[in-house]
């Protein structure tokens, strides 16, 4: 029993946010903020195709509230899917779980009453500013024991009526929007958190694979000698575990690029990009774009 002395309590946003299973989150109450009432944690973007464990909780029930996306859940091999607005309550001793099924990523409050629960979170979460990575499951089972969790495996197969893979299709290819508007608009920190952990890039001309470190320093480069570079997909499909893009991309060379100092030139070329997508992130990356185009048009070729 928490004995801490009750007192109003708020926070923000910005206030030790994390993730959590690779999923970015933040704890808005504990046990200690709310006298043992209840925890509450915020996970704000849940990916496409992320699912819990099938996992039975003995010592709190949870509770859901989804505010953005559409989750399928599961209590006790029963199947309902919800979208914005949908309220699902997990009773303790009941099996249950959740996997994200729409099309693009989910947001949601978890609340477990009693609280304690939060401590499960805490103890494995990483930094926010890492890209997500697969669980260390041998340390997951050990603090599902501790806090009174039994994991049950993965969950149940689901019904025709809530397809499993969702509308999977839509979901690759808005990833892969999302993806790209990241790079029109400079927002790093988002187009790390769509690459996996184990990301790999092949592209036109090199001769190894880029990985995430790599990915990030030539997504710099390229940047700085073209600031005002923009993608413009003029076709997506998508299907299994991969979907692909043919795009052009338009900028002014305003930096050194491949030693080549700035020009001012206006540059136009196009491409063909695959990604391969596993646990609702990119994992490989295959890029085929007209290089001998771009370095024609900054003059580094003759025409």
């Amino acid at each position: 029993m928490v004995t801490t002395e009750q007192t109003a309590y708020s926070n923000a946003r910005n206030n030790a946010a994390f993730r959590f299973l690779g999923v970015p989150s933040l704890i808005r109450a504990t046990a200690a903020t709310t006298k043992g009432a209840f925890g509450l944690i915020e996970h704000w973007e849940v990916p496409v195709g992320f699912a819990t464990p099938y996992h039975t909780h003995h010592r709190e029930d949870e509770s859901f509230y989804v505010l953005d996306g559409e989750i399928g859940f599961v209590c006790d091999g029963k199947w309902l899917k919800g979208g914005p607005g949908t309220f699902v309550y997990g009773p303790r001793e009941i099996p249950h779980g959740f996997q994200v099924m729409g099309d693009s990523p989910a947001r949601m409050l978890l609340m477990c009453t009693p609280g304690g629960f939060e401590g499960f979170v805490l103890e494995q979460t990483t930094p926010i500013a890492d890209p997500p990575s697969p669980p260390d499951m041998a340390r997951l089972m050990t603090l599902a024991a501790k806090y009174g969790i039994d994991i049950h495996g993965p969950l149940p197969e689901t019904p025709k009526g809530i397809p499993a893979e969702g509308n999977r299709a839509e979901g690759l290819k808005a990833l892969n929007y999302r993806w790209i508007k990241a790079f029109n608009e400079r927002d790093w920190e988002t187009e790390r958190a769509v690459r996996g952990a184990t990301f790999q890039a092949y592209l036109s001309g090199a001769e190894d694979p880029l990985n995430g470190a790599a990915w990030s320093e030539f997504m710099s480069a390229f940047t700085a000698a073209f600031p005002d570079s923009r993608i413009s997909i003029e076709s997506c499909i998508a299907e299994g575990d991969t979907v692909v893009s043919r795009w052009t991309l338009t900028g002014t060379h305003q930096g050194q690029f491949q030693g080549i100092p700035a020009t001012g030139r206006p540059v136009k070329f196009n491409g063909i990009e695959f990604n391969k997508v596993i646990a609702g992130n990119i994992v490989e990356h295959w890029s085929m774009f007209d290089n001998l185009a771009l370095l024609r048009q900054i003059g580094a070729m003759p025409e």
